[in-house]
């Protein structure tokens, strides 16, 4: 602690003041600064004023009155099921078992109906296939993109454009996604 006029008793060391803790150089300034000294009895009083106050206690039961109201994170409160909500559980149960039950008992239709499924389904799929490829080859772009990649250099060319538009377009994302400190122009 300076010496007067330059410092001032802190509130840690009004702390240290009230639990007999206090500093030797903190307790020479207190002797020597007036101000300091007429802190110090403020704030003696306001302590005396404070611990002369009557203390509250909370009413009866006010504990467990919050309590009530406080839900308390990962304990749902109790549910009470209503009888609709016991009928309709049972009810689906008993559905659920009883398909369970026929699925057994009807083993060989139920087989027959998925390979009919399957094989409709797989008859969609390949029909879906030629109707793309049939519309596809009947585009005229098609024919002059044959025509333009007919030769082996220039579908070696053709490849090389777009292996480096490929390659660009990577360089391009990364500098994108990179971080701004990383990229030299980003400093601005």
């Amino acid at each position: 602690m300076t010496p007067w006029p330059i410092a001032r008793l802190t509130a840690e060391d009004l702390d240290a003041f009230h639990s007999a803790s206090l500093k030797t150089a903190a307790r020479e300034h207190l002797e020597a600064c007036a101000q300091c000294r007429a802190l110090v009895e403020q704030d003696r009083a306001l302590l005396a004023r404070l611990a002369s106050l009557p203390t509250f206690e909370p009413s009866e039961g006010f504990s467990d009155r919050v309590m009530a109201r406080v839900e308390l994170p990962g304990r749902a409160p109790a549910r009470r099921f209503a009888p609709q909500r016991v009928v309709l559980v049972a009810t689906l149960l008993l559905a659920l078992g009883a398909s369970i039950g026929w699925s057994l008992l009807n083993r060989a239709l139920l087989l027959a109906w998925v390979d009919s499924a399957a094989a409709s389904l797989g008859r969609a799929i390949w029909m879906g296939v030629r109707i793309v490829a049939t519309n596809l080859t009947e585009q005229g772009f098609l024919v002059s993109l044959r025509d333009a990649l007919s030769s082996g250099g220039r579908v070696v060319l053709a490849a090389g454009v777009l292996l480096g538009a490929y390659g660009a377009a990577l360089y391009g994302l990364r500098r994108l996604l990179a971080a701004p400190g990383s990229v030299p122009h980003a400093h601005g």
